[in-house]
């Protein structure tokens, strides 16, 4: 499992550029933008949580209550 959520995600690649480790990668095919994080790379350090202009991205386990 994917240790980020990215409900809603518009597709404008700020967390692919802003992830230190790569971890985020684009899932082919055509429609809607849809990415996901690898778990043997992801850190959980936020930083795409924090770029992200639609607030799209969320840490797994770290969601509003």
């Amino acid at each position: 499992m994917s240790p980020v959520r990215f409900d809603g995600c518009q597709g404008c690649g700020a967390c692919l550029l802003t992830c230190p480790t790569h971890a985020i990668r684009p899932i082919g095919g055509t429609g809607p933008a849809r990415l996901y994080a690898r778990p043997d790379l992801c850190t959980g350090c936020g930083e795409c949580v924090e770029v992200c202009p639609v607030d799209a991205v969320v840490l797994v386990g770290q969601e509003a209550r």
